[in-house]
């Protein structure tokens, strides 16, 4: 809260479902013995972080099953959000929004910040692991950018660059038979977005008086006054009156 203004644009949580959508419909095929494809999975995907017990306790609160997570699937999780001073603009710029009448809003220019979000996929077996990273990859080159809408109000859209930073890959193989196999390839991505202000409502300008000098005239009188006036409504000049004295 700055200036009791209590402001929420869930810029945030829009950034993190975006980037999640992205993901959202990644299929791959099992095929037999003669080639042929016998089943097709899609990947789901949700906010989780990685570890197995976190999973596990979402789909078994009371740890009463002996079922595991089933694989394949896919989480991702924020790590971080960090100022860059690299995309800073004037802070004292704004942008004006009308509503078509005689009311109009503003918001100062909005400061760079670029969210870290760690994309994970957890497989039995490295070709479904592969399956679904040559999906992704293609995609980000290595950057992809998305279009959102901040504001709704403000019917602002803001281009959001995703960069791909990095692939690790993590296959737990070792251990006894009982011992479950997995495969972790982790993707970390810095989202570069933008965090706006409180928004400020105010009138149109709808009418004008300006004082005009001739400076060509030293120490004479000659000037002029202008009078305009406009309707907000249709953006028409109604009055455009000079006087010159």
């Amino acid at each position: 809260m700055l200036n009791n203004n209590i402001f929420y644009h869930q810029i945030t949580r829009k950034v993190i479902v975006a980037f999640g959508s992205l993901f959202s419909n990644i299929k791959i095929a099992r095929k037999g013995s003669d080639g042929i494809i016998a089943q097709t999975l899609e990947i789901p995907i949700s906010y989780a972080p990685k570890e197995k017990w976190l999973v596990r306790i979402e789909q078994d609160p009371t740890l009463e099953s002996h079922t595991y997570t089933t694989l394949p699937r896919m989480s991702f999780e924020i790590t971080g959000m960090t100022y860059d001073a690299s995309r800073k603009v004037n802070r004292m710029n704004y942008i004006t929004c009308g509503d078509g009448q005689s009311d109009v809003s503003k918001i100062y220019s909005p400061v760079p910040y670029n969210f870290e979000i760690s994309l994970y996929i957890l497989t039995k077996t490295q070709e479904d692991a592969l399956q679904i990273v040559e999906q992704i990859l293609p995609t980000f080159t290595p950057e992809y950018t998305l279009s959102i809408k901040p504001i709704p109000e403000h019917d602002l859209v803001m281009d959001v660059p995703i960069v791909l930073n990095s692939v690790s890959i993590q296959d737990d193989y070792d251990g006894d038979f009982s011992t479950r196999r997995f495969v972790t390839y982790t993707l970390t991505f810095t989202i570069k977005g933008n965090m706006y202000g409180p928004t400020n409502n105010g009138k149109a300008i709808e009418s004008t008086l300006v004082d005009v000098t001739d400076i060509n005239n030293v120490g004479g009188n000659a000037y002029a006054d202008y009078t305009g006036e406009g309707d907000s409504t249709t953006g028409n000049i109604t009055t455009d009156n000079w006087t010159e004295f």
